[in-house]
């Protein structure tokens, strides 16, 4: 029989914890808990890879508050037309420029982009360079059209269509929760929580 394992993940957002949660359910002996607190945000803009930067930085800082094995999440999604962008600036972007600027952006552009996940674990007393990073991404290409406008979802889930698909996540939230880069990185982790 497995050992009980207790993982915290610091998170606000709800949609995120259950799919971290789904994403878990293959490994019945971990217990997902939900801090419900924002990560700090880190602009690690120069890093060479700015979004494992900020996750490690701000799981490092969470377990110093909270002593307990636990697990952030830093995400972004990445235009091909503009490397590295919005990154980890994707929450903000959307705030600034909504959808209609988005597609503005895009316009005339290669509307090509991934999903990337990189979930950081840290336990109490790691030094930083023993934060494990787990990584889930999903290629696909960005809608012309707001699709979903009702439903219950992060914002960018109605514009990104995942490669495979005619129809944005909005639309097909039960198999995002299949295929996410979330839910990589989560099992990534599971898997190495098993050792």
């Amino acid at each position: 029989m497995q050992k009980k394992i207790s993982l915290s993940f610091l998170t606000n957002n709800p949609h995120k914890f259950i799919e971290a949660r789904e994403a878990l359910v293959i490994f019945p002996n971990i217990e997902l808990k939900q801090i419900k607190e924002d990560k700090i945000e880190y602009q690690e803009d120069d890093a060479e890879d700015p979004i494992m930067e900020v996750a490690k930085l701000a799981a490092e800082e969470a377990v110093k508050k909270y002593q307990v094995p636990l697990a952030v999440e830093d995400a972004g999604l990445f235009f091909n037309a503009y490397p590295g962008f919005p990154g980890l600036n994707t929450k903000w972007i959307m705030k600034k420029i909504d959808y209609d600027g988005i597609f503005r952006l895009l316009a005339g552009k290669d509307r090509g982009a991934c999903f990337r996940s990189v979930v950081a674990y840290c336990e109490p007393g790691w030094p930083l360079g023993e934060i494990k990073l787990f990584e889930g991404r999903i290629e696909g290409t960005i809608s012309e059209e707001v699709i979903g406008l009702d439903e219950d979802c992060m914002d960018y889930d109605r514009i990104f269509i995942p490669q495979g698909e005619t129809r944005p996540f909005s639309l097909i939230m039960e198999e995002k929760r299949k295929m996410s880069h979330r839910k990589m990185a989560f099992q990534k982790l599971g898997e190495y929580l098993q050792r």
